[in-house]
């Protein structure tokens, strides 16, 4: 029996990457060239489970084969001392002897007579800024590629992200050869780049990450089952595409669980993909939709549940009619879904889901809330009272 190639965990990277080939191209000369160009800065938003974390970490990939130092992050509480505390004392240790004598030189950081890294040296208040001037200056300016998941926009997280920001829009200035990726929900992004003196992410470029296309998601099905070692039946891939829509981590869930119906056989057939259909979905609903309803405001739901009746587009005239609102007010929360992600504009005056699987949820939803509420089952004990004491 093989392991399952697919890979539908939180930050791993699928072994097929799909959808994105012409911007990793454009990467892969950034690195290759140094031809830097718009991506001096990239923010890159999108649904959760829409691959940005494995964009980054393709980008990662490449840099570093390339011969660029890497620095990747989550975004959150203590930022800047992670990465210069503990990421680049990391990074430091990875450099060949030569270049960490030319650190040594520099008197930023202390090493042993064989060049290991100790600590920093502490006469002055450390700057990340200079950490990676330093580290450019001992690498001939190979390259720094810095990279921030998981953007959020609590309000310690910001200013902590703010901080960072300025530090390396201090390390652009000195003209060193640095290319930041920030990855997150656009509308966690829209919060950072409001915040002052980050004028050179306001000039980021964006991109914005969706449903893969039906040939994109066609192509990662049948490569990463073929990298497998196994065949994948024609009808089996029709339904795995069906049954995904496009949606990255859906396409590794239910990828994984046809998989694994039979892992023995020597191909994955139809009643493989139909067997992982309702156990992708309802995973999808638990670990993805559910999460993401309960994050949205009261108002942003009652937007969804006016959408919901509806099996195609909905006319926001029709929203509005049915929030009780006037379509001024329907059209702010239209915007914050479509931020968000979860909404998308469907022609002049009419939307769509934009997360598959998210109407039908919602439709259960209003349809339980609406429902006689069921007594809860408490497991049978209540023919087992506890003793009176």
């Amino acid at each position: 029996m093989s392991n399952s190639p697919f890979r539908p965990g939180y930050s791993r990277m699928p072994l097929v990457f799909g959808g994105h080939e012409r911007t990793v191209r454009e990467f892969e000369n950034v690195f290759q060239n140094f031809d830097i160009g718009e991506n001096q800065s990239v923010l890159v938003s999108g649904l959760r489970g829409a691959g940005k974390t494995s964009m980054l970490g393709t980008l990662g990939d490449l840099a570093a084969a390339h011969g660029w130092t890497v620095i990747r992050e989550d975004a959150g509480t203590g930022l800047l001392s992670r990465v210069m505390d503990s990421r680049i004392p990391q990074i430091l240790g990875t450099f060949d002897r030569d270049t960490r004598m030319r650190l040594t030189r520099l008197g930023i950081w202390e090493f042993t007579a064989d060049f290991d890294y100790v600590e920093r040296k502490r006469e002055v208040t450390p700057l990340l800024r200079d950490d990676l001037a330093a580290i450019a200056q001992a690498t001939d300016d190979r390259g720094i590629l810095v990279l921030v998941d998981e953007v959020s926009s609590r309000k310690s997280a910001l200013d902590e992200l703010s901080r960072f920001a300025l530090e390396l829009s201090h390390a652009i200035a000195e003209g060193l050869n640095i290319v930041v990726v920030f990855a997150g929900v656009k509308i966690e992004l829209d919060e950072l780049l409001a915040q002052p003196h980050l004028t050179f992410l306001r000039r980021s470029r964006q991109l914005i990450f969706r449903r893969l296309s039906a040939e994109a998601t066609r192509r990662v099905i049948r490569e990463t089952t073929e990298a497998g070692g196994r065949k994948l039946a024609l009808d089996a891939e029709e339904h795995l595409i069906t049954t995904s829509q496009g949606y990255p981590y859906l396409v590794q869930l239910v990828g994984d669980y046809a998989w694994r119906n039979n892992p023995d056989a020597d191909g994955i057939t139809l009643e493989d993909a139909e067997s992982a259909r309702e156990k992708a979905i309802s995973e999808v609903e638990e670990r993805v939709i559910s999460r993401v309803y309960r994050d949205l405001s009261e108002k942003d739901r009652e937007f969804l549940q006016a959408m919901s009746p509806d099996d195609g587009v909905s006319k926001m005239g029709s929203i509005a009619d049915r929030m009780g609102v006037s379509p001024q007010y329907a059209n702010i929360y239209k915007q914050r879904l479509i931020d968000s992600g979860y909404v998308q504009m469907a022609g002049r005056g009419f939307v769509d889901f934009s997360l598959p699987y998210l109407r039908e949820y919602v439709r259960t939803v209003v349809s339980t809330t609406s429902a006689s509420p069921r007594e809860p089952d408490n497991g049978g004990w209540d023919e087992f009272p506890p003793p009176k004491r």
